[in-house]
């Protein structure tokens, strides 16, 4: 178990997953009681950070789950070399692959601390009532949070809504509508319970307006349009304050995190054991304790990105190597292919240079010097600048810039780095509207300026005018993948626009990977009558006799 000192005594109260028990178990160890842990303001606070901490570090963080994997399955990264993370995406994943269960048992942690906080503050007289009413609220927020994540990975789960001994908790799979009706549930009473803003000193706790967002994202993955709308127009007025921050980047960068954009973001710190992995699984090897690329920038997004007059990249005249002969033409054909890029994107989308790091590009690495993505990279290696490392040299792969520290700003190592992960950005809340909206009532005025505020930002011209409801629809998915590329939203959206298993040339999940050679390093492979569902953890199928599998995972 990971705790930190400030916690441990309370992680210590409320954990329950064992290694060797069901991974539901929820029956508080060294018995303890919920009534022993909630005896004052301050012990009951501490509890929930509780729920905080391992939300960050166990439902979202692991290095070798949630976001790494997301994002190498959907269509805006990659993993190459990596057995692990590239099994899921070429369709070769078991109910045995490791990180299936570690993202299964990570997500229901948080939702075990939840339960115990929410039965412990009910009715409770030696906490502050306000407080208590508070607290309560944020532990519905996480354990709807998971459940959410739970329902669109897994489909029916468990749901387990309060502590209970672990001869109870070997329980059948709950059909997933009402895993759906309880998320909306806690996201509900969340919001009556949840302040609008806080002082200082609680920056990064849950607020009304995290709730709010998180159950307009429900309905409207459950197609819920209007309602969906409804709740996301509240966030676009008083007493709500968001906005987006001028600099697309400032997002992404732990000194400009927790900025007015920012609906929500798991906090991390420079810590030992603190910190966020994304400098380890996005980073490259040019960081000051060096990334080891787990994810990579799919090009699929030169398709997407655009000039910033809304016209597309002429793709058709990259430079191929096949082209090139004689005793220098590695060299010159380098040559030639970073000039390509460097003036075909030159006045690109602003969101395409601050996500990822193209070649030509440079990025401020470790001993706070820059360092040049060229090719080939053994030609460069006594460059000025030097080139940047990557941990697959030989082939063209794009790093990933979103999230990364910068220079030797990382005093601690690759595994921990000190950028927040944002959950819920206002850009994504402005989006999420305009889609809702487009298809309760087509392409409205309100869609328009929603759309446009985020492309305004980016530096692109506004949308033209006259849409229909289908141009509108696919140009607010194009938008989305500009915006929130990385960030473990993408995955998700292909999957509930039901295009992951097509071969659409943006959206679909069935396609060449290809590096910024456009050469071919594999296929990506998603089934339509299996992959729209991860599988139930196959050792809990073992724990847990009442446990059915999901269609084609056995």
């Amino acid at each position: 178990m990971k705790s930190k000192v400030y916690i441990m005594g309370i992680l210590f109260a409320l954990a329950c997953v064992g290694c060797k028990k069901n991974l539901l178990d929820t029956t508080p160890p060294y018995g303890f009681s919920s009534a022993e842990i909630f005896e004052s303001d301050e012990s009951a606070t501490m509890a929930v950070n509780g729920i905080y901490e391992s939300a960050a570090q166990d439902a979202f963080n692991a290095r070798y789950g949630f976001l790494q994997n997301i994002t190498n399955a959907g269509p805006d990264g990659y993993s190459y070399g990596r057995p692990g993370p590239t099994s899921l995406s070429m369709g070769l994943a078991t109910n045995r692959s490791s990180f299936f269960e570690s993202i299964y048992e990570g997500l229901y942690k948080p939702i075990v601390y939840a339960n115990a906080v929410i039965a412990g503050l009910k009715d409770n007289k030696n906490v502050t009532s306000e407080l208590g009413s508070r607290l309560i609220g944020e532990a519905e927020f996480f354990r709807g949070l998971c459940y959410f994540y739970l329902w669109n990975l897994y489909g029916d789960v468990v749901l387990i809504d309060k502590p209970m001994p672990t001869s109870e908790t070997f329980l059948p799979r709950t059909p997933v509508e009402e895993v759906q009706d309880s998320v909306i549930e806690d996201f509900t009473d969340a919001i009556s319970r949840l302040p609008v803003s806080y002082s200082s000193t609680d920056l990064g706790r849950v607020t009304k307006g995290a709730a709010i967002a998180m159950l307009g994202k429900t309905y409207l993955y459950l197609q819920q349009w209007k309602e969906a709308e409804d709740q996301f127009a509240l966030l676009l007025n008083t007493p709500y304050n968001y906005d987006l921050v001028s600099n697309f980047g400032d997002n992404f960068y732990w000194q400009t995190q927790n900025n007015k954009e920012s609906v929500f973001e798991l906090q991390y710190s420079m810590e030992p054991g603190m910190g966020s992995p994304f400098d380890d699984m996005y980073g490259n090897r040019s960081l000051s304790k060096g990334g080891e690329d787990f994810c990579e920038a799919s090009t699929t997004a030169l398709k997407v990105f655009t000039h910033q007059d809304g016209t597309p990249f002429n793709l058709t005249t990259i430079p191929r190597e096949s082209d090139y002969s004689g005793s220098n033409a590695d060299v010159n054909y380098g040559i030639d292919l970073m000039n390509w890029y460097d003036t075909t994107f030159q006045d690109a989308d602003v969101r395409l240079r601050q996500s990822m790091i193209l070649p030509a590009d440079s990025f401020l690495g470790k001993t706070n010097i820059y360092y040049k993505v060229y090719w080939p990279y053994k030609n460069y290696l006594h460059a000025t600048p030097p080139p940047l490392r990557t941990t697959w040299n030989t082939i063209g792969v794009i790093p990933i810039r979103k999230f990364l520290m910068l220079g030797d700003e990382n005093i601690l190592t690759d595994i921990d780095c000190a950028t927040n992960y944002p959950m819920i950005r206002f850009a994504d809340v402005l989006l999420m509207y305009a889609e809702a909206t487009n298809e309760a009532e087509g392409p409205t005025q309100g869609v328009y300026d929603a759309v446009n505020r985020v492309r305004n930002r980016a530096k692109v011209v506004d949308l033209p005018t006259g849409l229909s409801q289908e141009d509108m629809r696919r140009d607010i998915r194009l938008e989305r993948y500009k915006e929130l590329m990385f960030e473990g939203v993408l995955y998700f959206d292909v999957k509930r626009w039901h295009l992951a298993s097509t071969t659409d040339s943006i959206f679909g999940l069935n396609k060449d990977v290809i590096d910024f050679r456009f050469d071919t390093l594999y296929q990506k492979a998603f089934r339509e009558d299996r992959d729209y569902l991860w599988p139930i953890p196959g050792q809990e199928i073992d724990l847990n006799p009442k446990m059915t599998q999901n269609p084609n995972w056995e």
